[in-house]
């Protein structure tokens, strides 16, 4: 028998009648050391993901001043990161929605550092092709079960900024990369696979940050875990924080969940959003300094240097604004304007200095408004789909990705690059038009109902 002034709830968590009184909902309350820490481990991960990313570029322009590699192989490689991304956060959103998220979070960050060790021993050639393609399946993993982890796990009110962070730092990662390329590109004929190899860096250390990370307790609750999650929740964030509210399982949802009559315009957006903010920035990014060069500046790696240090800057200022703009506004619209900024670039004649400055722009605005992408898909599934969701989302986007950087140096070496151009800024502008149309506003609504609407 429990005294009259104490409780037991569901979960079997004995509370004094005073306790009840100031019990804190699970997505509530303020912003708590445990939210901050899962921020900084999810977000070296992005880190790790934006800087393997990055440093192709850069790398594989070096290695074209000493090796003959034709436009064909420098499409190969260029993209065969991004269709290992596709394939991993394919087969990765379903573990992630079986198994857990925790299970995915820190191991394949250690995986990934000893794969992209093996850099080191290949060439520009099929061997160089599988490793990068590996990455590419670790990677698709770790941006399904972070993404999915920190939504998870974070404030309602304080969610967009916590995933938002995610951009920032995979922006970071990209622009270092860059960095890191120019100051090495000059050691030796070997130096691209010393460029290549430096990714091994950024993700051991996400590997120890991320040693300790917690089960969601939001998935344990859905999967019936309810001591699991009770003991994480009071361990981690207080025993006045009541167990977060998740929508009915069904049995065992599959891929075609997805696509029924009430999930089908989420799942849209959701691949609509990942794949229109990336493709345009991972093919242009990936072989930056030789568009650039071919519209006419004459050092193309200095040249491309304010793109770099733009798009670091952008995801700051789009956290400053995730949380004043709607979700719509701020992905659709900023696909509007970032094809626009790319239009007068199509016309011949401009001087190096303004090339420059809009690409600088374009990266600002594109890395400000993207950062919206790692919230809104997050926010338009239910807990039991939302694994396979974003991993959906994120494997179409690194398809399409994966594809136009494959086409983009080919278009450029065959048709110049105001047609490789045309593509990015076709993308962008359907993109926004159709967006503003279709998407729904998700910003403030809780998470789960955000997706059963």
């Amino acid at each position: 028998m429990l005294c009259p002034h104490r409780m037991q709830t569901m979960e079997g968590f004995v509370v004094t009648e005073e306790t009840a009184t100031r019990m804190v909902e699970y997505d509530a309350g303020p912003v708590l050391p445990f939210h901050r820490r899962l921020v900084l481990s999810a977000s070296s991960g992005s880190f790790s993901d934006g800087y393997v990313l990055g440093v192709t570029g850069i790398a594989l322009a070096v290695a074209t001043d000493t090796m003959d590699i034709s436009d064909t192989w420098q499409g190969l490689l260029g993209s065969s990161t991004l269709a290992g991304l596709f394939f991993g956060a394919l087969i990765c959103g379903r573990l992630v929605d079986r198994f857990g998220r925790q299970p995915f979070f820190g191991p394949l960050m250690l995986i990934f550092t000893l794969v992209s060790l093996l850099q080191l021993l290949t060439s520009p050639d099929w061997s160089l092709l599988i490793v990068r393609f590996i990455m590419g399946l670790l990677l698709g993993g770790d941006y399904v079960s972070s993404k999915a982890l920190l939504a998870e796990v974070s404030p309602r009110h304080w969610r967009g900024r916590a995933l938002g962070a995610l951009g920032f730092a995979w922006t970071l990662g990209f622009a270092a990369a860059y960095i890191v390329g120019l100051l090495m590109r000059d050691l030796g004929p070997d130096s691209w696979k010393w460029i290549l190899a430096t990714s091994a860096i950024p993700s051991i250390i996400s590997f120890a940050l991320r040693i300790g990370a917690p089960e969601s307790p939001r998935w344990l609750v859905q999967n019936g875990r309810v001591a699991e999650a009770r003991k994480i929740v009071t361990s981690r964030m207080g025993a006045n924080y009541n167990l977060p509210e998740t929508a009915p399982k069904s049995v065992e949802p599959s891929l075609r969940a997805l696509f029924r009559s009430d999930t089908a315009r989420s799942t849209f957006i959701a691949c609509l959003v990942y794949t229109v903010a990336v493709m345009p920035t991972f093919a242009l990014g990936t072989f930056l300094p030789r568009v650039v060069e071919t519209l006419g500046v004459e050092n193309p790696y200095t040249g491309s240097l304010g793109y770099y240090c733009c798009a670091a800057i952008g995801p700051f200022l789009g956290l400053l604004v995730i949380d004043r703009l709607s979700r719509r506004t701020m992905a659709f619209g900023g696909f509007l304007v970032s094809g626009l900024l790319l239009l007068p670039l199509m016309i011949s004649g401009a001087s190096p200095l303004f090339i420059v400055l809009v690409f600088a722009t374009f990266a600002l605005v594109t890395k400000a408004t993207s950062t919206v992408g790692y919230v809104y898909p997050s926010e338009l599934f239910s807990t039991e789909l939302r694994g396979r969701g974003v991993g959906l989302a994120v494997a179409s986007s690194r398809f399409g990705a994966s594809a136009l950087t494959f086409f983009m140096p080919i278009v450029v070496g065959n048709f110049g690059v105001v047609a490789a151009l045309a593509m990015c800024v076709a993308v962008l502008l359907a993109g926004g038009v159709v967006g503003y149309i279709w998407a729904p506003e998700t910003s403030s609504r809780a998470l789960d109902p955000a997706a059963s609407s």
